[in-house]
């Protein structure tokens, strides 16, 4: 019965959710998913949503806030070991408490029945990982430069 206790007790520890407020200053409403500390976990979303396979994994550092990685999956293989080849950047950084921008990191479940203001749990992109093919890499310059005969080729 002990040992039972300290085991929910360990993996609730290692339970957070990320919340992503309708506005920026984490009030009201929000839509949630659910993480886990070093686990990259899979998530099917809801059809007609993107990507279908949803994958996050949550890693913390030594100053105790936290990095979320999100990339798509797919249906075939599951999630990748690790989201290095997804470059957003827009939803990572985060103090447990802590409201970045509209989100903010929960520890354990804040989710549940009884709580009105959290409208949906794993159901939405909250990582923002369908934006993984749309971020430009680093090192890759995002527009061109054209010289002139670019711009306004001769006439032929």
């Amino acid at each position: 019965q002990y040992l039972r206790h300290l085991e929910a007790e360990a993996s609730q520890a290692t339970k957070y959710t990320l919340a992503q407020y309708r506005g920026n200053f984490c009030t009201g409403r929000y839509v949630a998913l659910e993480l886990t500390l070093g686990m990259m976990t899979q998530i099917s979303l809801p059809e007609g949503r993107s990507p279908e396979v949803l994958c996050n994994k949550l890693v913390g550092d030594d100053s105790g806030k936290f990095v979320v990685h999100s990339c798509p999956g797919s249906a075939a293989t599951g999630c990748p070991l690790h989201c290095d080849g997804c470059h957003e950047d827009m939803v990572k950084h985060f103090a447990v408490g802590q409201c970045t921008d509209g989100w903010m990191l929960f520890e354990g479940d804040v989710c549940t029945a009884d709580n009105a203001d959290c409208i949906s749990k794993n159901k939405v992109d909250v990582g923002l990982a369908r934006w993984c093919n749309r971020w430009p890499a680093p090192g890759v310059p995002v527009y061109k430069v054209k010289d002139a005969e670019e711009l306004d080729p001769p006439a032929e």
